[in-house]
């Protein structure tokens, strides 16, 4: 499998807790509920939600960005019941390269559980071992140190900061 071929038909990830999924514009209130939290946000590229109009627009993007080829998002939710605690996906692939960078969120009632230590260890095996890549990128605040945390104990590196 290459970059390319991830492409042909939306990628389901399942953990011992977890469905990764292609989401839905039925998943807009949790993901607005998500969004619309400013400790999620904080550190976000982009400002809070304030309207579930946002969140439907943001999933259409994400639906875009994959039909486009540009970048893959899965919603995050339990196996146990479906409900949507997050997401995370790939942006930013160059395929020459066989690089690509990271991207997510995870709902404050789901942190500090190894959620998004599931998650992301499922997204990279993908990525390394189907999608053929070779480096996997995260651009991540210096003040998100639950982040840094994060991809650390996934053997990200830090390589220095941007200004």
């Amino acid at each position: 499998m290459s970059i390319d071929s991830v492409f042909q038909s939306f990628p389901q990830l399942r953990t011992k807790r977890l469905i990764l999924r292609r989401m839905q514009v039925t998943d807009s209130d949790a993901i607005f509920r998500i969004l619309s939290d400013h400790q999620v946000t904080r550190y976000y590229d982009d400002e809070t939600f304030t309207e579930i109009s946002q969140a439907r627009d943001q999933i259409e993007a994400w639906e875009k960005g994959f039909i486009n080829q540009r970048c893959i998002r899965w919603g995050i939710a339990f196996n146990t019941d479906g409900a949507m605690i997050g997401s995370c996906g790939y942006y930013g692939f160059h395929a020459w390269h066989r690089r690509a960078s990271i991207g997510y969120e995870l709902a404050r009632s789901a942190w500090r559980q190894g959620i998004m230590t599931e998650a992301l260890e499922a997204m990279i095996g993908l990525g390394f071992k189907e999608m053929d890549l070779n480096r996997i990128e995260a651009v991540v605040m210096p003040q998100n140190t639950a982040s840094i945390k994060l991809l650390e104990k996934l053997g990200f590196r830090n390589e220095g900061l941007l200004e």
